[in-house]
C-alpha cells in the first residue's frame, strides 16, 4: 500500500534525527562470524529496576484511523545508573521490529524479548556502562477497536478515529516505555497522518509539514515532565470549537469534537472558563500547561486528566440545545472539576508508585465538591457530596475484604484495585473533612496549597504529604491521617455523661471498629480520632473537641449542669460512626427544631442507620424516623429517610407485605411528589428540579397510578416527537413507563435504539430496555446483551438494569450465569470489576452459593477480580445477616399501620 511506503521513509527520517544509523528491522539482530552471548533473561517481580532510569523520549507515530495497525519508533534517552547486561522496560501486544542502544558513540544491538505482564527485557551482547546512553525501538501495534484501552479506535458517522486512554498501565501497550508514575520524564511526540485530519496531544503543535500520499507530519513541543500514563493524543476527522482564552494567563480553550456536534459544547464552553478561574484561586496559582484541549471522547469512562488535553465523555459534555438540565449541567460541572483539579493533584504532583494513587484521587475528590458548591451554590453539592461519598465510603469500608486506602502494591493485580472508589477515592476526601472540621477550612487549603509547590514536577510519597501536613498543621494531624490512611476500617465513637454536683459535667468517650452485623471481623482496632461534640441543655449548647488516641478518654463539657442532649459527631464531618444509646437517641430526637444544622442532621440519620446494620436498633424501629424525614423541606434530609426504606428488599416479603410496604411508600411521598408532577414550572429552583428527579419517578415505580399513566403519556410522545416533552424528565417517564411496558414500547425503544445515530441517545434507550418487567421481554433484552446488533460496550447497561430491578434480578442472573464467560472476553478489567462486584446485591445463600462457584475460578484471570469477588461475598453474607435479623421487626411495623389505617377509617 503507498501510505505503508511512505511510512517508512518518515520513520527514517525520524530516525536519522534521534539516533544513528542501524541495521534494517529483523525482529533479531543480524548473525555474524561469532554469535553474541546473550545473557539469560531476568525479568523484575513487578517494578522495573532503578538502575535504568529514562530521562527523555522521543516518540514518532503514524495514525491512520481506519487502519488495523500502525507503525512507530521511540528513542528513549536514559540514565544507566549501573553498569547492566540487560535493560528492562515494558511493551504489551507490540511486534517489536528492532531494538539498538546507543552508548559512548558506539551502537549495540538488542535482542527484544518479552515476560509476563507487559515486560519487556532488551538483552546486550556487552555489559552496558554507567552513563548516559539511548534506548531506540521500531515496533508495530495494533489500534484496540473492542475495549477502549491503550490506543483505541472508535467508529462514528462513517469515520473513524483514535483516542488514547493509558491509566494505570496501558500505555505499554501503544508504545514501549518505562510504564510507572515515578518515571516522569518530558516527551516530544511526532506524528504522521492524514492530511485532512486533526492531530492533537498534551502540548502544542509546533510545525507541519506536508508529505507525499496525501499524509502531514505534526510535530509537538517537548512535553512538562509526564509520567507515561498522562500521555494523550487523538487524530481523526474532528471539528475544532474554540473557546476562548481562560485563566490569568489567558491560554487558549478549544473543544475536540466529532464532527458536526460542536454545537452541543455550549454550555460547557461557558462553564470550563470559570473552573478554571476557581481552580486558580484555590491554589492561587496560574494554569500550569500553555493550552487546554478538552478532548471529548466516546464514553464515559475515557474520562482522564491528561495534561493540557483532558479528555471528558460525550455523555458529558455533549448537550443538545435545550437540553441543559441541572442533572446534565452539574455532572458537567463536577466530573470536569474533578478532572482538572488533578493538573495540580496528580499532574505537577504526581505519586511516586500506585501505592499512593489515593494522593491523586482522594485530594481531587475532596477539591471537586468544593469548587462545584462554589461553581453554583444553590446545587448545595458540597454538602450534598460529602454526605453521599461518606456514606459510601463508610459501606465499603466496613468490609472486612476492603483495603486501606494507602494499598500495598505486589502484583498488576493489584494495581488495577488500588483505584478503589470507596476507599482511595471517597474515604480519602472524607479524611480531609474531618481535618477541616478540626482544624479550619483555611489551615487545611494552606497545607494543600505548600503541597504543591513543594513538589511541582515531581514525585512524591504518602510520607512526604504526611511531612507536609505535619509542617503546616501540626504533629497531631499527621498522627491522625496516618492512622486513617494506613489501616482499614471504621472507628465506632460511644460516651456517656458523667455529671456530678459542682463540677462540669464530662463526657467518657469509648472507640472500637464499626462492623456489621454477621461480620467476621474483629472490633479490637483504635485510632487517633479528633472527636468533636455540640451538647445541649436548655437554652445552653457548646461545642467541644478532643483527640481520642486510646480505646477510652475523657471530653469536659462547658455547660452549666448535665447535658440533654449531644451529637458526638459535631457538624457531621468526623470520620467515625456513633452508637447512641435508646435514651441518647431520644434526647437527639426530642431536642428543639432547629438545634442541628442540616449536615448533623444527615450525620444522625447517617448513625441510625449504621445502628440498624450493626444490629444495635431493629429496622422496624428505625422506620418510625422515616414519616418526620419525608416531611422535612430539605431535599437531602428527604432522600437520607430513603436510604432507611431502600434497605427492605421487597422481593422477600410476602405479597400481603410487598403491597402494604408499596402503599406505604406512595402515603409517604406521593403528596410531595403529585404536587410537584412531571413536568417543570418556569422560574423553578434547581433544588426544586431535583426534589422532582428525587420523588416523582421513584413514586411512580411505587404504583402510584396517576403518574405512573402520565409516565407512559409522555415516554410514548417523546418516542414519537424528541420535542414534545421537557427533557429534564424524560428518562425518568421512560424508565418508569418501561417498568409497566408491553411488546409495542419494548419494540418501540428497540427500533429506535437501532436507528439513532447518537451514542448517547442509544446508550440509554438500550439501558432503559432492560427495566422491563415482562419475563419474555427482559429476556429479549438481555440476549441483546451478547448479540451481534449492539456494541457490547453499550448493552451491558442492560444487565445492570435488569439486575438492579427487583421482579427481574431471577432472569438477569441466569444470564449472568450463562453468558460471564462471553462478557469476560469483551470487557475491560474494570468493567468486568463492576460486573463482579454486581452480585453483592444478591441476597440469598443459594445465589451466594452459586456466584461463588461459578466466579472463583475465573477471578484469577481478571485484573482485579480476586478483591471484587470477596467483597461480593461479604456483602450478599451481611444480606442475608441483616435480612434474617430485620424482616421480622418490618412486617410487624408494615402490618401495625395496616391495623391504624382500618382503625382510622372506621366510622
Amino acid at each position: 500500500m503507498r501510505w505503508l511506503l511512505v511510512v517508512l521513509v518518515a520513520l527514517v527520517s525520524f530516525r536519522c534525527t534521534h539516533a544513528p544509523e542501524a541495521p534494517p528491522a529483523s525482529g533479531a539482530p543480524s548473525s555474524e562470524a561469532t554469535a553474541p552471548a546473550w545473557p539469560e533473561p531476568q525479568p523484575p517481580q513487578l517494578r522495573l529496576p532503578d538502575s535504568v532510569r529514562p530521562v527523555r523520549y522521543a516518540l514518532d507515530l503514524t495514525l491512520l484511523p481506519a487502519e488495523p495497525t500502525y507503525a512507530g519508533i521511540v528513542t528513549i534517552d536514559v540514565d544507566v545508573r549501573e553498569p547492566v547486561h540487560q535493560v528492562w522496560l515494558h511493551a504489551q501486544d507490540l511486534q517489536i521490529t528492532h531494538a539498538s542502544v546507543l552508548t559512548g558513540g558506539r551502537t549495540l544491538e538488542a535482542r527484544a524479548v518479552t515476560a509476563t505482564e507487559g515486560r519487556l527485557g532488551l538483552l546486550l551482547p556487552e555489559t552496558l556502562g554507567a552513563g548516559q546512553a539511548q534506548l531506540t525501538l521500531a515496533f508495530i501495534g495494533r489500534a484496540d477497536r473492542e475495549r477502549s484501552q491503550g490506543l483505541y479506535a472508535v467508529e462514528e458517522g462513517g469515520e473513524s478515529y483514535l483516542y488514547t486512554f493509558f491509566e494505570p498501565i496501558d500505555a505499554r501497550r501503544a508504545f514501549p516505555c518505562f510504564d510507572e508514575p515515578g518515571f516522569k520524564v518530558p516527551w516530544r511526540l511526532r506524528f504522521t497522518v492524514k492530511q485532512e485530519h486533526v492531530a492533537l496531544a498534551n502540548h502544542a503543535v509546533v510545525s507541519e509539514e506536508p508529505l507525499p500520499g496525501g499524509l502531514k507530519r505534526v510535530t509537538f513541543a517537548e512535553s512538562r515532565p509526564m509520567p507515561s500514563y498522562l500521555v494523550a493524543f487523538v487524530v481523526g476527522p474532528f471539528d475544532l470549537v474554540d473557546g476562548g482564552p481562560i485563566g490569568r494567563a489567558h491560554v487558549p480553550l478549544r473543544f475536540i469534537v466529532p464532527r458536526g456536534r460542536g454545537a452541543e459544547t455550549a454550555y460547557a464552553a461557558r462553564v470550563t472558563p470559570r473552573i478554571i478561574t476557581l481552580l486558580e484561586d484555590f491554589f492561587d496559582q496560574t494554569y500550569p500547561y500553555e493550552k487546554l484541549d478538552v478532548a471529548v471522547v466516546p464514553r464515559f469512562w475515557g474520562t482522564m486528566e491528561h495534561p493540557g488535553i483532558v479528555a471528558l465523555g460525550q455523555p458529558l459534555t455533549l448537550i443538545p440545545p435545550g437540553e441543559e438540565t441541572p442533572q446534565r449541567r452539574k455532572s458537567y460541572a463536577n466530573i470536569a472539576i474533578h478532572e482538572l483539579g488533578h493538573y495540580w493533584f496528580g499532574d505537577v504532583v504526581t505519586c511516586q508508585w500506585w501505592d499512593d494513587i489515593w494522593l491523586n484521587e482522594s485530594l481531587t475528590s475532596w477539591l471537586d465538591q468544593k469548587i462545584t458548591d462554589r461553581l453554583e451554590p444553590g446545587w448545595l453539592f458540597e454538602l450534598e457530596g460529602r454526605s453521599n461519598s461518606a456514606a459510601f465510603a463508610f459501606e465499603t469500608d466496613s468490609l472486612t475484604t476492603s483495603p486501606p486506602v494507602r494499598k500495598p502494591i505486589t502484583t498488576n493485580d493489584d494495581i488495577i484495585g488500588s483505584f478503589d472508589n470507596g476507599t482511595t477515592y471517597a474515604k480519602g476526601a472524607a479524611l480531609l473533612t474531618m481535618l477541616e472540621g478540626w482544624l479550619g477550612r483555611e489551615g487545611v487549603r494552606g497545607m494543600l496549597r505548600t503541597w504543591v509547590r513543594e513538589h511541582a514536577w515531581g514525585v512524591a510519597t504518602s510520607e512526604d504529604f504526611l511531612a507536609t501536613m505535619s509542617a503546616s498543621l501540626g504533629p497531631d494531624a499527621a498522627r491522625v491521617f496516618r492512622g486513617y490512611i494506613d489501616q482499614p476500617g471504621v472507628p465506632r465513637v460511644s460516651a456517656s455523661a458523667q455529671c456530678e454536683a459542682g463540677k462540669a459535667p464530662r463526657l467518657k468517650l469509648s472507640q472500637e471498629r464499626y462492623l456489621p452485623a454477621g461480620s467476621g471481623g474483629s472490633t479490637a482496632r483504635t485510632w487517633s480520632i479528633p472527636v468533636c461534640v455540640r451538647a445541649g441543655r436548655g437554652k445552653d449548647v457548646t461545642r467541644a473537641c478532643t483527640l481520642l488516641t486510646g480505646t477510652t478518654g475523657e471530653l469536659e463539657l462547658p455547660l452549666p449542669g448535665c447535658p440533654s442532649w449531644f451529637l458526638l459527631n459535631a457538624d457531621g464531618t468526623g470520620y467515625y460512626r456513633v452508637g447512641y444509646s435508646r435514651e441518647q437517641l431520644a434526647g437527639l430526637i426530642s431536642a428543639p427544631r432547629g438545634t442541628l444544622t442540616t449536615a448533623e442532621q444527615l450525620a444522625f440519620l447517617a448513625d441510625v442507620k449504621a445502628a440498624v446494620d450493626r444490629g444495635d436498633l431493629p429496622l422496624g424501629e428505625a422506620l418510625k424516623l422515616v414519616p418526620a424525614t419525608a416531611a422535612d423541606p430539605h431535599r437531602l434530609v428527604v432522600q437520607s429517610g430513603i436510604r432507611f426504606v431502600t434497605g427492605i428488599h421487597r422481593e422477600l416479603l410476602p405479597e400481603e407485605d410487598r403491597q402494604r410496604y408499596l402503599a406505604w411508600l406512595r402515603e409517604l411521598y406521593g403528596p410531595r411528589a403529585r404536587a410537584l408532577g412531571w413536568t417543570p414550572r418556569p422560574g423553578e429552583s434547581d433544588d426544586v428540579k431535583q426534589v422532582r428527579n428525587l420523588l416523582v419517578g421513584y413514586v411512580a415505580s411505587k404504583g402510584e397510578a396517576a403518574l405512573s399513566r402520565e409516565a407512559d403519556r409522555l415516554a410514548r410522545a417523546w418516542l414519537a416527537d424528541r420535542k414534545s416533552v421537557n427533557p429534564e424528565t424524560v428518562w425518568m417517564a421512560l424508565r418508569v413507563a418501561a417498568g409497566n411496558g408491553d411488546r409495542a414500547l419494548f419494540d418501540t425503544m428497540l427500533a429506535q435504539a437501532r436507528a439513532t445515530k447518537d451514542r448517547n441517545e442509544r446508550s440509554r434507550l438500550l439501558a432503559t430496555l432492560g427495566a422491563f418487567r415482562d419475563p419474555a421481554l427482559v429476556k429479549e433484552a438481555l440476549a441483546l446483551v451478547t448479540g451481534d446488533a449492539f456494541d457490547v460496550r453499550d448493552t451491558s447497561a442492560i444487565l445492570r438494569t435488569a439486575f438492579s430491578t427487583p421482579e427481574s434480578r431471577a432472569l438477569a442472573w441466569d444470564f449472568y450465569k450463562q453468558h460471564f464467560d462471553q462478557l469476560a472476553g469483551k470487557l475491560r478489567s474494570d468493567e468486568l470489576n463492576g460486573l463482579i462486584e454486581m452480585v453483592g446485591e444478591l441476597c440469598d445463600e443459594n445465589r451466594r452459593a452459586e456466584a461463588e462457584a461459578l466466579l472463583t475460578p475465573r477471578v484469577a484471570n481478571i485484573e482485579g477480580g480476586p478483591r471484587s469477588l470477596s467483597r461480593a461475598l461479604e456483602s450478599i453474607r451481611l444480606c442475608i445477616e441483616a435480612d434474617r435479623r430485620h424482616q421480622p421487626g418490618v412486617r410487624e411495623f408494615l402490618r401495625a399501620r395496616g391495623k391504624a389505617g382500618k382503625k382510622m377509617a372506621s366510622p
